[in-house]
């Protein structure tokens, strides 16, 4: 079977995100057990992705031929400009403007790599993806299209056209079983199934009930609004005197300009030498094996890679109760603690662990026991499933 991986989004190349990395392991997969695998990708630059993918798995820049860009992702000025104030008034109209232009600059250029590399099933990385195969490129065979955040949020804002093409997939992909009802009333009649995360098994295990001479809260993600660290950086500021043997690290992408508020603002607290930005690390299991607690104060995700990864470490970790995602993997006062999105609430749930090793050993158990449930094998036998079962519609 010939199999193709759609993924139109803003960035492939050494790009460390969760769907990046769901199309390098799963590709490498289904090549192994004998598939034909391709992954057509959008991207400013051509190179390697940041996840290992197997040699056997083809990828192609659509923006580019021959080593030369000859598509621009770029909306011209003018109609960026239409699109800025459109989105004033209508993010969804906004969207639709982006749908309708880039389609037309990368259906033609999809369609003849379909051409080229046939496909039996495409797997969509996003709805704009899927509008772009199918309306642009004029695919005409099933396409699985992953919805990787909450269908409650992304699903709302879909354009027209985008919705027009989610509606002729052969399945949508969810996360969390909680939210196969909720694109169910958007897409009454495409198959919707869930399908986690792979969480792989974590390389080293962390110790968060030994002695240390310093003790660590670790924080990992882009450093931006959604990912809301500024919490946790006021938290346990207002906790430091209280505890001089503990400190906090931030890692993460921190070009933001959020991320460059919160430096000036733990210099204005005097925090420098206790709360870290550290930037980007390709050894993110280190950063595990040193921690005692992991805290996620998102107000958005889908299926939080740091969060799950930190689990399988075995720590005990703090989200917010309401962010979707975290509330999933979180079990309240089993392997963490599920707080409102406010200071004193989240440190008074830090200082709790911080107090009590015994407490911070059991919780990190519980939750490396839990995301078992996501193991690699599992995952890809079940997207296995759900291609093979799209293939004979």
């Amino acid at each position: 079977m010939r199999i193709t991986v759609a993924h139109f989004g803003t960035h492939y190349v050494d790009m460390p995100g969760g769907v990046e990395k769901l199309t390098c392991y799963l590709s490498s997969d289904l090549v192994k057990k004998g598939y034909d695998v391709t992954v057509l990708y959008r991207d400013g630059m051509e190179g390697d992705p940041h996840f290992p993918i197997d040699s056997r798995v083809r990828q192609f820049n659509i923006l580019f031929e021959n080593g030369h860009k000859v598509v621009s992702e770029k909306l011209p000025f003018g109609l960026r400009a239409y699109r800025e104030a459109a989105r004033l008034f209508s993010l969804k109209r906004a969207q639709g403007i982006n749908a309708e232009f880039k389609g037309k600059q990368y259906g033609p250029r999809i369609h003849r790599f379909l051409n080229e590399y046939p496909a039996d099933v495409i797997l969509s990385c996003s709805a704009p993806s899927t509008k772009y195969v199918i309306t642009d490129a004029g695919y005409q065979g099933p396409v699985i299209t992953m919805f990787r955040g909450d269908p409650a949020v992304q699903m709302p804002l879909l354009s027209d056209e985008e919705k027009e093409a989610v509606a002729k997939s052969a399945a949508i992909q969810v996360l969390w079983p909680s939210k196969v009802e909720v694109a169910k009333t958007y897409f009454p009649h495409v198959p919707v199934v869930a399908i986690g995360n792979a969480v792989f098994p974590a390389k080293y295990q962390a110790d968060p009930g030994s002695e240390k001479e310093k003790h660590l809260i670790s924080c990992v993600g882009n450093v931006s609004g959604r990912k809301n660290q500024k919490l946790l950086a006021h938290a346990f500021a207002a906790l430091a005197d209280r505890y001089p043997d503990w400190i906090v690290e931030f890692w993460g992408e921190k070009s933001s300009h959020y991320a460059r508020s919160m430096e000036e603002e733990i210099k204005a607290k005097h925090m420098e030498n206790r709360i870290f930005l550290k930037g980007k690390t390709s050894h993110i299991e280190e950063v595990y094996r040193r921690s005692d607690i992991f805290c996620i104060p998102s107000t958005s995700e889908g299926f939080p890679q740091g969060l799950a990864e930190a689990m399988s470490a075995g720590l005990p970790c703090i989200g917010l109760k309401t962010c979707g995602g975290t509330n999933e993997l979180i079990q309240d006062g089993k392997t963490g603690f599920l707080v409102d999105n406010d200071q004193g609430v989240l440190s008074e749930a830090l200082a709790t662990l911080m107090d009590d090793a015994n407490l911070r050993i059991r919780m990190g158990r519980t939750g490396h026991e839990l995301v078992q449930q996501y193991k690699p094998d599992r995952m890809w036998a079940m997207w296995e499933e759900l291609i093979q079962k799209v293939s004979k519609v």
